[in-house]
């Protein structure tokens, strides 16, 4: 008794210290307050548009007003998302009202000006933030009339093929006041743009004249005469309370829009379909299992056959594939290498899926504010999501070392050699990041070329190379030793040699009947149809946070996750089906990439889509932003294709094995 209460007692001082651990650290649930009078710094960021993929840091445009200040210090995660983040010059004090201040005459050239016009006619928004909230654009919403944000405000507008630019900012911030402690927050920042063809503030008027972006069309030949435009750049602070938002749901109009209803809807239908295919596909696989396999075994002979000596009715029966079920496949050591990137993959993607599962559902508040954390810490996805792919590595090379020894007919109990080991270990840990960063490095010259903003700085390169020599590889080196050191049982899941001293690892001539629905292509073409159509629904939420709608924010995180569970499922029911029908119909045992081609069919489809989408929603005309697009979704592609191709070899070793062993 006296034991259990000890345990109970240091399992609470365990707790209570975590506790004390996670409160030391500001995770960004607890407010920046403010006093009255107290300076307010206005941050300015990038700008960015819809129509094309490459941002630009607001700070160095030449038509805006330039800034005292140096650039602030930015995450890992910030810098890859393309963030370039300046203090400002504009002079906020915390409730004080500023009905009309001078922030600059710029003088620009015609060269700045023809940039401005550029930006406008593509529809560039501006994002600026204070307190970590994005100024926002103010909407009404149709259907039930309730306010609601997004993010940025645009440069200006075109009217008569004339281009006009916002020199008049109007910023509404509004606070929340704690009335118990009169402590106060930011909890709104609305941005409201004129275009002031003078210096004077218009206030609520509507009686002035635009600024319209004048210059001759062809540039003069004489560069001598530099023709120079004043632009005047004003703007007005209100400070209003509003005790109907606090800080914790300050975040929930950014989630509201006009088709939210339509949507949540559309999630809900496309759940149902899903679970109607998958109820499907698991009723033929149950098929498969419970009586054709269950019969088939039954009505074997006791003996294992070791011989070629079969009679008539064996030797049709996928049972006499027994000497040949694991038999060394085409190019192993590249499936292999496929497989642990995949393993690699679904470990970084289920860890960065569920963060924001639970981030969502249990954002340690009452309000129905998504993603708290992440919307705190911009730029918390991506350095989140880095570490989950670099740390995923020592389990990406524990597998692939055993899957590595499954695929040559190598006994699971047999230790490599330390040099085959350490080149197994680096293989298998380093190839996914290394094609991640060869692709980024290659576009990132491209971006670079065109000074956007997403282009990646030298020292954040340095870092991201330092990460994976550190870091990535010596844990891929520790996972591959763990993996070549680990001792099995018969009763393992994965199928292997019968003997520690098997040698025969040769690669397998027998190849069974063809068939075209196993070929290449057709059979990525059958079993990749119903996974896609699982995802499809999802895909179009995530494309058009990700490529259109850049001002909106995802946050369907739980149907995500759920989503994905049904993928991971679907496609390990498409793996049985399909090696059954080899094995069964075709006589043929070669499974091993048969059930990756299954797996990663969905990367082909979605990158189908990708294209599809290109072409039917996206407006993107310049070459780099197509380069961007296509570089990046091809990649995108192959890690999803690489993760779900796992699944299916995973898939495929466990089913071998237990059809194999009940007729042994």
């Amino acid at each position: 008794m006296r034991m259990i209460l000890n345990s109970r007692n240091r399992i609470l001082v365990v707790t209570v210290c975590l506790l004390s651990l996670v409160h030391a650290f500001d995770l960004g649930f607890t407010p920046r307050t403010y006093s009255e009078g107290e300076k307010v710094d206005l941050l300015v960021n990038k700008i960015e548009s819809d129509n094309t993929q490459l941002p630009y840091s607001y700070a160095k445009l030449p038509f805006v007003c330039p800034t005292d200040s140096n650039p602030l210090p930015l995450s890992i995660g910030q810098v890859l998302q393309g963030d370039r983040i300046w203090n400002s010059n504009y002079e906020l004090r915390f409730g004080m009202d500023m009905p009309c201040m001078r922030l600059c005459d710029l003088i620009s050239r015609d060269s700045g000006l023809r940039k401005a016009e550029s930006l406008i006619k593509q529809g560039y928004v501006a994002h600026w933030s204070i307190d970590g909230l994005p100024g926002a654009t103010t909407f009404v919403s149709f259907n039930n009339k309730q306010k609601y944000y997004a993010a940025g405000f645009p440069l200006g507008f075109v009217q008569d093929d004339v281009s006009y630019i916002y020199n008049h900012v109007m910023l509404v911030i509004r606070f929340h006041r704690d009335k118990a402690t009169d402590l106060r927050s930011v909890v709104g920042f609305e941005v409201y743009p004129k275009s002031v063809s003078n210096e004077k503030c218009p206030g609520s008027s509507k009686d002035y004249k635009n600024f319209p972006l004048l210059f001759p069309k062809e540039e003069p030949k004489d560069k001598t005469a530099i023709r120079k435009t004043i632009i005047p750049y004003t703007y007005s602070v209100y400070w209003r309370e509003d005790n109907t938002i606090d800080y914790e749901s300050r975040w929930d109009l950014f989630y509201e829009n006009e088709s939210n209803n339509k949507n949540h809807n559309i999630h809900w239908l496309s759940f149902v379909n899903s679970v109607i295919l998958i109820f499907l596909v698991s009723l033929i696989v149950a098929m498969v299992l419970m009586r054709v396999l269950k019969k088939d075994i039954q009505s074997s002979s006791p003996a294992l056959p070791t011989t070629l000596d079969y009679d008539k009715e064996s030797e049709n029966s996928w049972k006499s594939l027994i000497n040949n079920i694991n038999d060394k496949p085409k190019m192993a050591l590249c499936l292999s290498v496929f497989v642990a990137s995949g393993i690699q993959m679904l470990v970084a993607a289920i860890g960065v899926i569920g963060i924001f599962v639970v981030n969502t559902k249990f954002n340690m508040s009452n309000a129905s504010s998504y993603a708290t954390f992440f919307n705190n810490h911009q730029g918390a996805f991506f350095s989140y999501s880095l570490f989950c792919l670099v740390t995923s590595a020592v389990i990406a090379s524990y597998f692939g070392v055993i899957v590595h020894k499954v695929l040559h007919n190598h006994h699971l109990n047999q230790e490599y050699s330390f040099s085959t080991t350490m080149a197994l270990s680096v293989l298998f840990g380093g190839f996914l990041p290394t094609m991640v960063l060869l692709v980024v490095l290659f576009l990132n010259f491209f971006v670079w070329a065109k000074e956007s903003s997403n282009a990646l700085p030298f020292g954040t390169i340095i870092v991201l190379l330092l990460l994976f020599l550190i870091i990535e590889l010596p844990l891929g080196v520790a996972g591959g030793v763990w993996g070549n050191k680990r001792k099995f049982t018969r009763k393992s899941v994965f199928l292997t040699s019968p003997s520690p001293d098997n040698k025969d690892t040769s690669t397998s001539k027998y190849r069974g009947r063809s068939a075209a629905v196993l070929s290449p292509i057709l059979s990525i073409f059958i079993f990749g149809l119903i996974p896609f159509g699982v995802v499809y629904v999802e895909l179009l939420f995530i494309f058009n946070s990700v490529w259109l709608e850049k001002t909106t924010f995802y946050y369907m995180y739980g149907f995500l996750f759920v989503t994905s569970l049904m993928l991971i499922i679907i496609i390990a029911e498409s793996s049985i089906v399909a090696i059954y029908v080899s094995l069964a119909i075709y006589n043929n045992p070669n499974w091993q990439w048969l059930s990756f081609r299954v797996g990663s069919s969905i990367g082909w489809y979605i990158y189908g889509y990708s294209i599809y989408y290109f072409t039917l929603y996206l407006n993107i005309r310049d070459f780099v932003s197509i380069l961007f697009y296509f570089g990046y979704m091809a990649l995108a592609c192959i890690l999803i294709g690489f993760g779900c191709g796992a699944v299916g070899v995973l898939t495929g070793m466990f089913f071998i094995k237990r059809i194999f062993v009940k007729v042994d």
